[in-house]
């Protein structure tokens, strides 16, 4: 059996049972342990909001990119397609950008 095969109760069962044997460097251990561990969770949801980050830029860059033919003329002048099309992908960028606040807590 390794420490995988156990439940998270048998998991602290057994930390448990170490310290009440005199085990004292066991918390400095387990201490040190779970330091690395809400390392790797913050690690993963700053890589998961850059991931988020980045694909909201690249979407506003595209909408941008749809509409710099018609800079500087009179929106009536833009197709109805054009401005849909742009709208649609900053709708999908707000998205994402809601999803990095809530992930960020924000």
């Amino acid at each position: 059996m390794t420490l995988k095969d156990c439940t998270k109760a048998e998991l602290l069962w057994i930390i448990d049972r170490l310290r009440n044997r005199g085990l004292y460097r066991l918390d400095t251990i387990i201490s040190i342990a779970l330091n690395d561990l809400e390392y790797q969770r913050e690690q993963k949801k700053l890589d998961e909001a850059d991931r988020l980050n980045e694909e909201s830029a690249r979407l506003r860059q595209q909408a941008a990119e749809l509409l710099t033919p018609y800079e500087g003329k009179s929106i009536l002048d833009v197709p109805a397609d054009v401005l849909d099309h742009a709208s649609a992908i900053l709708e999908e960028a707000q998205t994402l950008d809601k999803k990095w606040n809530r992930l960020m807590k924000l």
